[in-house]
């Protein structure tokens, strides 16, 4: 007896939630972040079923009451308020429509557009214009040096000087009696007029123009002319005349003196 009280407490129990349960809504945002979350909530009392259609576009976070979604069919049976955390995950603007029926008849639900923005751009740093790579080194000890200029996200998208080596080998120069020459390294006056870097297997690199010419291994520098004018401190100094201008100059007035005095007695008679 006792269960059958228990039984229809029960039948009246649901039928008074069916009669007091009211129309049921959703709402959700009109517009969302791409690739964010939000809540579709459905407001309702007592207990009804829903069926709900979602685009694709939008995928399931969270559902307290464990529907289930095939496609884009998305159905529950629930009682009150339920909330369904969703992600936007394509920009653009969709609908979100459905029924529910609290067990007198199917009712459309309110629908919702909601907009799913475009996602902002993000300027990623880039690398500046680095140096162009210099020349391969001549062969010295059997490598070569380049250097070179690197830029990506390791350095910090900034250029830094690197080098590479490379394995190489130079045919020695020798003499008529088959001796290898090996020369001095350094700087060398490759000509009169150029400068050169002078490798141990005698090859030249780095040459120099010397506008003014070159000379003990090293272009030489054009003298600075100065020229200083001061007309309120102007000297002439007169130097005498050394002894042989002095000699000359008393042989020839001797010289002429005679001839004078030829002349002279040539007229007198």
């Amino acid at each position: 007896m006792e269960t059958k009280y228990r039984l229809l407490i029960l039948i009246l129990g649901i039928i008074l939630n069916i009669s007091l349960a009211s129309a049921v809504s959703f709402s959700a945002p009109s517009e969302i972040e791409f690739n964010s979350n939000f809540n579709l909530v459905i407001l309702g009392e007592g207990f009804y079923a829903l069926e709900i259609i979602i685009p694709s576009q939008f995928i399931i976070i969270s559902d307290s009451s464990g529907g289930t979604r095939t496609g884009n069919i998305y159905k529950t049976v629930t009682i009150g308020n339920l909330n369904i955390q969703l992600r936007g995950t394509h920009s653009g603007t969709y609908t979100i429509s459905g029924q529910y029926t609290l067990g007198d008849g199917i009712k459309d639900l309110n629908p919702q557009i909601i907009t799913v923005k475009k996602p902002q751009s993000i300027s990623l740093p880039t690398c500046p214009t680095c140096p162009a790579d210099l020349e391969w080194s001549n062969c010295e000890n059997g490598q070569q040096i380049k250097i070179i200029y690197i830029c990506s996200s390791s350095t910090k998208h900034q250029c830094i000087q690197t080098t590479r080596t490379l394995n190489c080998q130079t045919d020695s120069i020798t003499d008529s009696d088959n001796n290898i020459i090996t020369c001095e390294v350094g700087w060398i006056c490759k000509d009169k007029n150029n400068l050169a870097y002078q490798s141990s297997d005698c090859s030249l690199s780095s040459i120099q123009e010397c506008l003014e010419g070159c000379e003990n291994k090293e272009c030489k520098v054009k003298p600075e002319i100065r020229e200083e004018h001061s007309e309120e401190n102007l000297t002439i100094e007169i130097s005498p005349p050394s002894t042989k201008e002095t000699f000359q100059s008393f042989f020839a007035r001797i010289k002429n003196f005679f001839k004078k005095i030829i002349e002279f007695l040539i007229f007198w008679d």
